[in-house]
């Protein structure tokens, strides 16, 4: 049985983020969807293509905690597990410099991108994008919304595993010798 946290950031510019989308999956069943909206450390400043492409504006994040703030609520979701992105170097990322410039320590977990596994899963398609993969895969989603691209990241991860016949991350690390890293 598969059990981890499928995440998802907006951002404002580059790598600061203004919404975090989690999906909370135990026994390979999603129990869990959450949405945040940050206040982000380049306010007022947001990125005019970042704003076309997931229609977050300042004026949606003005009163919203920081990622500082947030962080006490959403850590015990992200340590000591699993996480899984979408091209999760880029979620990572934001994540790690976000935890970077407020000085907060990375939580110890690993974590694995469905979109390397999706090239290891469907070698001939001609696209591994996420909003592709879901609607190849029958999976609903409102693209670039965080809470709804996490969750549909932790379907195509069960998809992928259901693809491979792996029942948990061990039988998924042999079959495929993807890495996990730490984040």
């Amino acid at each position: 049985m598969f059990d981890f946290v499928a995440i998802d950031f907006e951002t404002a510019t580059n790598y600061i983020p203004c919404s975090l989308g989690i999906a909370v999956v135990k026994q390979s069943q999603i129990v869990e969807v959450r949405n945040w909206l940050i206040k982000p450390i380049c306010f007022p400043y947001f990125h005019f293509y970042a704003q076309k492409i997931h229609g977050i504006h300042k004026e949606d994040v003005e009163n919203e905690p920081t990622f500082d703030l947030l962080w006490n609520e959403i850590e015990p979701y992200l340590q000591n597990t699993i996480i899984v992105a979408h091209n999760a170097n880029f979620d990572v990322n934001v994540l790690r410099k976000t935890l970077f410039h407020y000085h907060i320590p990375k939580p110890k977990s690993r974590y694995l991108c469905t979109y390397v596994l999706a090239r290891f899963v469907w070698k001939e398609s001609k696209k591994f994008s996420l909003d592709f993969l879901s609607n190849q895969e029958h999976i609903e989603l409102n693209h670039h919304h965080s809470d709804s691209d996490a969750e549909a990241c932790a379907r195509l991860l069960l998809k992928e595993a259901e693809h491979l016949n792996c029942n948990d991350f061990n039988e998924l690390k042999k079959v495929t010798k993807i890495r996990y890293c730490k984040v």
